[in-house]
């Protein structure tokens, strides 16, 4: 029998539980989330939870965790301890996270993963929007792929660290031009992440293009995520990525890559059938009523696929 220690549901994070949240999705083994969007979560204004907090030592047993934006409750963590899974506390946060976000009469919206669709669709969330397909190459097979595409010839490319504060500015509106949200608060904690690579495509001097690769998990997991790249064309998302694996190349050996297709995307039409590996997982976005996708989904080549902002 289960022993349940004493508990109570609290509407913030403290330091110690923010601490044993990364530590928990580290070795839960998700790989949607890096280790940028870890590190960012407690840091953004947009971030609300519920934790299940022990009572004696005000360790964490459970939690949920969600960003608001423009009207949208975006959930990007529900979790438990494993010794803990099915004895109600998870049923209890659940059930005070779907309190907070009818109260402000938000939109509410999750991705999940193939062995967790029919409980959300069935329940609280029986709405699809899209579809994120994802896809597992060694650093050989990403720069193999890449080597098959020429470098535009009117771009130059860039890491972040080498911008000028106006074309860092340009980034920025590039973004809002493709997402249509300005995002800056996110980007500015993801440009600063020591996990995080960004490279970017200029013409002139003006951003048409960009990308970026985080780390995931554990150190020892040597996993890597592209995410998101923006682009018009497979010849710039060739180039970006081709820039990012001399990145992840100063990594220990055998690395391997995350790329996320998203339905309905231009990374879908062009990269499906080009990457040469097949589909590791699917997840499905859904929510609780029909919502609008504003993303240019013509120059979204992976999404960001982060709790930080829903992209489509």
């Amino acid at each position: 029998m289960t022993v349940i220690p004493a508990y109570s549901l609290i509407d913030h994070g403290t330091e110690k539980l923010w601490a044993e949240f990364k530590q928990m999705v580290r070795d839960l083994g998700w790989i949607s989330l890096d280790n940028t969007v870890l590190w960012a979560t407690p840091q953004l204004a947009s971030t609300r939870c519920v934790f299940a907090q022990r009572d004696d030592d005000g360790s964490m047993l459970g939690c949920c965790v969600r960003n608001e934006h423009e009207g949208i409750a975006w959930i990007g963590y529900y979790m438990m301890q494993p010794s803990l899974r099915g004895a109600g506390i998870g049923s209890k946060i659940w059930s005070r996270t779907l309190e907070r976000i009818r109260s402000k009469k938000q939109a509410m919206g999750l991705r999940a993963v193939s062995s967790m669709y029919e409980k959300y669709a069935s329940g609280d969330a029986p709405i699809e929007i899209s579809r994120i397909k994802k896809y597992l190459l060694t650093v050989e097979q990403m720069k193999e792929f890449c080597a098959r595409y020429e470098h535009p010839v009117d771009r130059s490319i860039a890491l972040y660290h080498e911008l000028d504060e106006d074309q860092r500015l340009d980034l920025l509106r590039f973004d809002r031009e493709v997402t249509r949200k300005d995002r800056s608060e996110w980007l500015g904690k993801m440009l600063a992440s020591a996990e995080t690579e960004v490279a970017v495509l200029l013409k002139g001097t003006k951003v048409s293009a960009y990308a970026a690769v985080s780390t995931i998990g554990h150190a020892d997991s040597n996993l890597f995520k592209i995410a998101p790249c923006f682009a018009s064309s497979v010849d710039e998302f060739a180039s970006l990525v081709k820039q990012l694996m001399r990145w992840v190349e100063k990594h220990p050996p055998g690395a391997k890559i995350i790329i996320s297709l998203l339905t309905r995307s231009v990374g879908e039409r062009e990269l499906t059938n080009t990457l040469g590996v097949p589909i590791t997982d699917e997840l499905v976005t859904l929510f609780n009523e029909q919502i609008e996708t504003k993303m240019d989904l013509d120059r979204c080549f992976v999404p960001n696929n982060a709790h930080c902002y829903f992209d489509a």
